[in-house]
């Protein structure tokens, strides 16, 4: 259904316009003046069938504004809503998941706009798809505890506020929580360089989800399987189970797996989604799991996923790669995990501008093939971008810099790349990428922390809070985006 912008009710006339000679030649909605400026267009669509429904629209903006976004739903308790990124050439819009329960949805454009800002709203298709949709926002707060213990506070608009708190407010539904087996072991290497007093550890974790639970989050708990940090060049395995036959091995990794998922069921914060690793397209525990052992890998894996199910079957379990939009790594590893019947049910990625090298845009091309090829769904796991264009200490962070993207390394640039990213999610096909989970948003400049024992923080530039711990503006992008 094509709606017919002409039939718009308009809350500030004097700021907007409907104009011909829109995208393919249609009518388009302006907003625009030359002052400050609140502006509603809206429209209420009737006599729907009930159900779910999509929303397809064209769109140009400005960028600048406090808030400018496109939002549906059959009542304001209902409604979803995706704001516009920066886009001086017509780009795609879309909104999923809309709740028709009453016949009706109403359809508006909102602008909480600043002096000569501007937006164009064209080709608005309202399409029953049925397909109900969680748009997942989040982030990893798995530091907070030591950056809390460190003294580092949070503030929101000057005010300080538990961090957690913050977050939720500003619209983050998910957290995710890593686990380590026995991080910051005097007696044993790498371990004794990472978080020497146990964060991380079961104990710390079980203590942080019960905080994410007590303000409502969903929780992604990721299991490292190691006593330090995983990704695919480092596998370290737990020193217990260093000389365990690989029969052993695969037990204790079920053990360890099917007793903290226990813990976690016992004080009611059972994680909705589990990662089973860390960024694994080398494998885990190395060496017996790596990838140049398939059928071990397959074994162990399917171990970590037998054991979540055993305890919690509703939780999903994500296997997750770093390297989004290397397409031959992706083909090889969930290739392979077709061939040896590997267990799981969504694909994880890691997406940096920077590692990747690669613009929003490739990346959702990169999620329609992958969830299309293996027939999954797909999360994007880990996402930075810098808003400062080095850390606190003056030195560049983890990020060099911000690849392709064009948007400068300041707290206004990573507000609009994360528009831009959460657009580009919603308009992956069939709504198979269910959200995004930034890292890291909280690991905030503090002294004497840093990402391992006598090291420098080098993601405190990336984070969602400033040098200060005062919440930067990228957190409105949570609140509108649903």
């Amino acid at each position: 259904m094509i709606i017919d912008l002409r039939n718009c009710n308009h809350s500030l006339p004097d700021a907007v316009k409907t104009c011909s000679g829109g995208f393919l030649g249609n009518d388009y909605i302006l907003h625009s003046l030359s002052n400050a400026y609140h502006a509603e267009s809206t429209i209420t669509v009737g006599n729907l069938d009930n159900g779910y429904y999509s929303i397809e629209a064209w769109f140009q903006n400005s960028g600048g504004q406090n808030a400018c976004y496109l939002a549906a739903g059959g009542d304001d308790n209902n409604r979803r809503m995706t704001a516009l990124p920066v886009s001086h050439e017509w780009r795609k819009l879309t909104i999923r998941g809309i709740p028709v329960k009453s016949g009706k949805c109403t359809i508006t454009l909102f602008s909480d706009a600043n002096p000569g800002n501007w937006c164009k709203l064209c080709n608005v298709r309202l399409i029953k798809d049925d397909k109900p949709f969680e748009f997942l926002k989040g982030g990893d707060v798995s530091e907070l505890l030591r950056v809390e213990d460190h003294g580092g506070k949070y503030y929101y608009k000057g005010e300080e506020r538990d961090c957690l708190e913050i977050l939720k407010e500003a619209g983050f539904n998910i957290v995710r929580i890593r686990l380590y087996n026995a991080p910051g072991n005097p007696e044993f290497s790498p371990s004794n360089r990472l978080n020497p007093h146990g964060y991380q550890n079961p104990a710390h974790t079980l203590e942080l989800a019960r905080r994410a639970k007590q303000h409502g989050f969903q929780i992604l708990l990721s299991f490292h399987y190691s006593d330090y940090w995983t990704n695919g060049l480092s596998q370290f395995k737990p020193h217990e189970w260093e000389n365990l036959e690989f029969k052993s091995l695969v037990k204790a990794l079920y053990d360890f797996t099917y007793d903290f998922m226990k813990k976690m069921l016992e004080q009611d914060t059972l994680p909705e989604y589990v990662s089973i690793g860390n960024e694994i397209q080398g494998g885990i525990c190395y060496p017996e799991g790596s990838v140049s052992n398939w059928p071990q890998l397959a074994e162990l894996l399917n171990a970590g996923h037998d054991a979540v199910k055993a305890v919690s079957p509703s939780s999903r379990v994500i296997l997750h790669l770093d390297g989004a939009t290397d397409y031959n790594k992706y083909e090889n590893f969930f290739g392979n995990c077709e061939f040896y019947n590997v267990r799981y049910d969504i694909i994880g990625t890691s997406y940096y501008p920077f590692w990747s090298q690669k613009c929003v845009e490739d990346l959702r091309i990169f999620c329609d093939y992958v969830s299309a090829r293996f027939d999954k769904d797909i999360i994007v796991m880990e996402t930075g971008y810098n808003w400062n264009p080095t850390a606190s200490d003056g030195q560049p962070g983890q990020l060099e810099n911000n690849g392709p993207v064009q948007y400068p390394s300041t707290p206004e640039g990573q507000k609009n790349f994360m528009l831009e990213l959460f657009n580009a999610i919603k308009c992956v096909r069939g709504g198979r990428c269910i959200g995004d989970i930034y890292w890291d948003p909280i690991m905030i400049a503090v002294p004497g922390l840093g990402w391992e024992e006598g090291k420098r923080n080098v993601v405190d530039n990336t984070t969602l809070f400033d040098f200060k711990g005062e919440a930067l503006p990228v957190l409105d992008v949570y609140k509108y985006n649903t």
